[in-house]
């Protein structure tokens, strides 16, 4: 916490940061499609802002699904506010502290039916919900997509979401890879309206049979995307960027040490591919009209990506894909989108080009990694 509290005031020194205005509650969601779905959820007070800032791309845990679903049903919320006050003094599972804030919300899920744990006798709070544990998990809390018998224990489930236009047709959702807070907060809050105002499905009826969405398995083209012989090199094929360098700087705590892997490439901070923590991945988007390194400008575009487009990373002899899920815009000195549980790759460049007033960033979140054999 020390390192990175320096390292979040070497980055304001840096670059000189402007006073900031007043924050906006859910400033980070406003301009998104999700704004309908957090305003929903905040007004019933399901939900609540992270140092006002809604996280959109975050990834959401297993604990923090619970909460979502509970608030939203008056008699689980009920139920949930009892066992508050009268918690059974043994966890449900290994790995749970009663005295956490997400223990009421576990045990009233588990009476209801709503989970069950591992085989291991854990619950894993902290991870992240895949797509298809998330869409389960939902359903099953409206009694909705519960055919135990079929072969794949989702298929009922998802077939549930789309005949009731829960999942927006812009949505990109690949088997196996987790769900964002704005991705689970949308369909649950269509899913939520359709109920209360017993639709058949949410919005236009139509948009349902119309959708091009399916959850299919995540693509995973990387014949084209070979295994670096760098120890740790980033290829992003949206924005024509092939085997480039990255460097975690020898000296992280001065601004010079900062920004000596942009030579050479791009930079590093704070976790690791397969680290399950935030990474960092730096670049510059501009530079001074001397500097003629073909690195000044390497992020100069990366608001070009779009939800979906695949990063790979290698390191330490794995290649590791990355799908991205979020794009916002921040202040200079707002590291939130840097703590949390799950890993994110999150490149990280100064905002608009040819400025330095604020910083721009692109979520992206594990796909697979492949074994350097």
């Amino acid at each position: 916490m020390l390192m990175r509290a320096r390292l979040h005031a070497i980055f304001i020194v840096l670059i000189l940061a402007p006073s900031l205005a007043a924050a906006v509650p859910f400033a980070d969601v406003s301009n998104t499609r999700y704004a309908s779905a957090f305003e929903y959820l905040s007004e019933r007070g399901v939900i609540s802002g992270v140092q006002q800032q809604g996280l959109p791309g975050s990834l959401l845990t297993r604990a923090q699904v619970l909460k979502v679903i509970v608030m939203l049903h008056p008699n689980y919320a009920k139920r949930e506010q009892w066992l508050s006050a009268h918690l059974p003094p043994l966890p449900l599972f290994s790995d749970v502290d009663q005295s956490s804030w997400y223990a009421p919300y576990l045990e009233t899920a588990y009476e209801a039916g709503l989970v069950t744990g591992y085989a291991d006798h854990t619950f894993r709070p902290a991870a992240p919900l895949s797509a298809e544990e998330a869409i389960v998990l939902l359903m099953r809390s409206y009694g909705l997509g519960t055919d135990a018998g079929s072969a794949a224990w989702y298929k009922a489930a998802v077939s549930a979401a789309f005949e009731k236009n829960l999942i927006s047709s812009k949505e990109h959702l690949y088997l196996g890879v987790p769900m964002t807070r704005g991705q689970f907060f949308d369909m649950a809050y269509r899913l939520d309206v359709v109920t209360r105002s017993n639709l058949v499905a949410f919005g236009d009826p139509s948009a349902a049979a119309s959708s091009n969405f399916s959850l299919v398995s995540p693509p995973t083209n990387t014949a084209d995307i070979a295994l670096s012989s760098k120890p740790f090199a980033i290829s992003i094929p949206a924005l024509g960027i092939n085997d480039l360098t990255v460097s975690h700087p020898s000296d992280p705590l001065t601004s010079d040490g900062l920004l000596a892997p942009l030579h050479d490439g791009v930079g590093q901070l704070f976790g690791y591919p397969g680290g399950g923590s935030k990474i960092m991945i730096y670049g510059h988007s501009s530079g001074y009209p001397w500097d003629v390194s073909k690195y000044t400008k390497i992020f100069r575009k990366v608001n070009e990506l779009q939800q979906g487009d695949l990063v790979y990373v290698t390191y330490q002899g794995k290649l590791y894909t990355y799908q991205v899920s979020s794009k916002e815009t921040v202040s200079v000195d707002d590291m939130q989108p840097f703590s949390g549980n799950g890993e994110e790759l999150i490149l990280y460049t100064c905002w608009p080009p040819d400025s330095i007033s604020q910083r721009y960033l692109v979520h992206a979140v594990p796909v697979s990694s492949v074994a350097n054999q």
